[in-house]
């Protein structure tokens, strides 16, 4: 019988840049050190949403962009349109630390009593990819964009919440999944 773990928090993801300019944040939401190597980890839930009030700037739309992976994505190196769509692209499914991912489509709303925004009327975008396990680390990465001025630091925080079981692996699965995990990142940032 699997055990179920439920992770839930939040991180300040810090100011979103004004007019579709991109910026990300990363957060260490799981680590699992121990010499147990058959412990494995499935995602059956995932949601992620940012908090509901805001300076909005504006009546616009936001965009939040995650990625659940199992290791570290390479840094974009700089902040330039180039170098963050360039790190974007470790958001896709091919590349394989990567083990779920979403996207929710926000309005914001301006108002004279207070500003807020809301899931735009759509269901928010997410999906597991049910055959790939966390052994060691899970990271949820964002990219939050916003059509209208910049949102101040201090009002964008990623919340999440994230249903897993344990499972037993044998020892060979689990060097198999680690390498597996890293194969597309081969210089590891991994904080040792």
């Amino acid at each position: 019988m699997s055990s179920k773990r439920t992770l839930v928090g939040s991180f300040e993801y810090g100011a979103v840049l004004a007019t579709g300019k991109l910026n990300k944040a990363d957060h260490v939401i799981f680590a699992y050190e121990g010499r147990d190597q058959t412990k494995s980890w499935r995602i059956e839930e995932i949601q992620v949403w940012l908090n509901p009030i805001v300076t909005s700037g504006g009546d616009s739309r936001a965009l939040l962009n995650w990625c659940l992976t199992t290791d570290f994505l390479d840094d974009p190196g700089g902040t330039t349109l180039t170098d963050l769509q360039t790190y974007a692209r470790q958001y896709n499914a091919q590349d394989n630390r990567g083990i779920a991912w979403g996207q929710v489509d926000y309005q914001n709303r301006s108002a004279t009593t207070g500003e807020f925004r809301i899931p735009f009327a759509n269901i928010p975008f997410g999906m597991i990819a049910n055959g790939r396990r966390a052994i060691n680390y899970l990271i949820l990465n964002t990219m939050i964009a916003t059509e209208s001025s910049a949102m101040a630091a201090g009002q964008n925080q990623v919340n999440y919440r994230i249903v897993m079981s344990e499972i037993k692996i044998d020892p060979t699965e689990s060097i198999l999944h680690q390498v597996r995990g890293m194969a597309q990142d081969v210089d590891t940032n991994r904080p040792n």
